[in-house]
């Protein structure tokens, strides 16, 4: 029928028939509006959804539905059609709406476990939702999951690493085609045999030819995850022990700190050192070897060129960055290492604070004081070698941008919100500081309340307060624009002090076999 010459009353009065049509034919015969499948790229361009590529649009397959009322006919998916290849993903988060990176155990595994991830979740129970839905992963177990570290609850990570086996575009073929591929001159690298795919010869495709890893992933993770990059890594890769380097950073604020007296303790960790004064102990662990290499730490400003970090005319404005590179941390040893230069930038602590700590002999237990906040510290990168992983960030160097261009604008999208949220409440704090007060006058007699006081900007009466607070080492920094108010300053070095390592992991030991003894012991009538 023609109907460019139909209005548009007649138009949807023509399409309500139709759906009363449709609806007394579905009633009457189910099958009548059965529909062949479609191309996964048609799908997705027709229904302008992710859920088609995400799923492994290029082997699946969907259906495109004119109505709600047509059957959707699912397609079926066996991982032992596939083959799977062994990647290191590289992916940045924002930790502090997250409980750590690690989840605890297999988070998806059961939906007892899946409750508990989502009442806290965290940034490995993300991804592997995402491997999920994307149909990466089969089972969590089995994948041979490694993880480059740990990151505690709130801490964020701009190059985090984990490697895993996933499903390949590649496909399996037997001992002649090997032998013709290899004639042909293909890599010897693509055409693998390993126990993930059952002990088949493998030919897997060339990156550019892979499976959109990056994309896929992307577009099934919160707007707080994303993966940066992927590689392809050899079956003895594994993201923990083949890291060399480790990069962190923690940002903070000048106000009220000297940066000079915490750039001079600062240098005081480079080195090899017993760094157990300044991390988290569990003798549950029964860790006794506490020795780590810190391999350069600087202390810097963040540069200009970033807008993001506040105008730099005050102190409160100027950023700085603590940026400490090592082979490995222990647990919390990054944000107890801040703690002691936030202490000796204050004034609180001599620089000479930090190798009365490192030296175990003269103190073997820690002395007990405050990490520093989990928000501004950053995982910012994780080094290997070239030849174990080359990053890629685009299927068709100097082409496709489409994926920088997305990632872009999702981490702007996030910087933005964000930033409104930081610029209203700076708009608070500036209406709070302009609101007058009477000022402090020390001269002026209580008793004579007659005395009309003198009033001024809450700004300046703040800064006097702070003045006087300063002298009296009230307020101590402990980053992330959070404080702890004291009554009274007690050096590090005068507090009380946990009981040394070795005697903790015996009493912790002790307590655990007696456990054991009790419960083995026979019960009496």
């Amino acid at each position: 029928m023609d109907y460019k010459d139909w209005t548009k009353e007649a138009l949807i009065e023509r399409l309500q028939s139709l759906d009363k049509l449709v609806s007394h034919k579905t009633e009457t015969d189910p099958e009548v509006l059965s529909v062949p499948s479609v191309s996964a790229a048609n799908a997705t361009s027709a229904t302008d959804t992710s859920m088609a590529e995400c799923e492994g649009a290029e082997v699946l397959g969907s259906v495109e539905q004119a109505s709600p009322r047509r059957k959707k006919h699912a397609a079926k998916f066996d991982f032992a059609d596939f083959p799977k290849r062994k990647v290191a993903l590289k992916f940045g988060y924002f930790g502090w709406a997250y409980h750590g990176l690690a989840r605890q155990g297999n988070a998806l595994e059961s939906e007892e476990k899946r409750q508990v991830e989502k009442q806290f979740p965290t940034i490995e129970g993300e991804i592997f939702r995402a491997l999920f839905t994307c149909r990466l992963v089969e089972d969590e177990s089995s994948c041979g999951y490694s993880r480059c570290g740990r990151t505690d609850r709130g801490v964020s990570g701009f190059g985090q690493v984990i490697a895993l086996h996933v499903r390949s575009a590649g496909q399996y073929i037997s001992d002649e085609e090997a032998a013709a591929e290899l004639a042909k001159g293909t890599d010897a690298s693509l055409i693998t045999r390993d126990e993930q795919n059952g002990g088949k010869l493998v030919l897997l495709p060339s990156p550019d030819r892979e499976l959109p890893y990056v994309n896929m992933i992307n577009k099934c993770l919160p707007p707080a995850v994303r993966i940066l990059a992927w590689s392809p890594v050899k079956l003895d890769f594994d993201a923990r022990f083949s890291c060399k380097e480790r990069f962190y950073r923690y940002f903070f604020s000048q106000e009220g700190l000297d940066i000079g007296a915490m750039k001079e303790a600062a240098k005081r960790y480079v080195g090899t050192h017993d760094f157990r004064n300044f991390c988290r102990l569990d003798a549950a662990k029964q860790i006794c070897n506490f020795e780590r290499q810190v391999l350069d730490i600087a202390i810097n400003p963040v540069p200009p060129q970033v807008p993001f970090v506040g105008d730099g005319l005050n102190a409160e404005g100027k950023w700085w960055q603590l940026e400490l590179r090592g082979t490995a941390f222990l647990w919390h040893q990054v944000r107890c290492m801040m703690a002691i230069l936030f202490h000796v930038g204050q004034g609180l602590e001599d620089p000479s604070v930090v190798d009365r700590l490192l030296d175990v002999q003269s103190t073997p237990g820690k002395p007990e004081y405050e990490m520093a906040s989990d928000i501004p510290l950053v995982l910012a990168d994780c080094v290997f070698d070239s030849a174990d992983v080359q990053w890629i960030h685009m299927r068709d160097p100097g082409l496709d941008y489409g994926h920088l261009v997305n990632l872009d604008r999702a981490i702007l999208n996030q910087w933005g919100q964000l930033n409104t949220q930081a610029v209203i409440a700076s708009a608070l704090l500036q209406s709070l500081r302009s609101t007058a007060v009477a000022m402090p006058n020390k001269a002026r007699d209580a008793s004579a309340v007659s005395i009309q006081p003198e009033m001024g900007p809450w700004a300046v009466c703040r800064e006097q307060i702070i003045q006087s607070e300063k002298a009296s080492k009230l307020n101590l920094k402990l980053g992330g624009g959070y404080i702890k108010h004291l009554r009274q300053y007690v050096p590090i070095m005068q507090r009380k002090r946990a009981d040394p390592v070795d005697l903790r992991n015996k009493t912790w030991l002790a307590r655990k076999n007696n456990s054991k003894r009790a419960k083995m012991a026979p019960k009496l009538e």
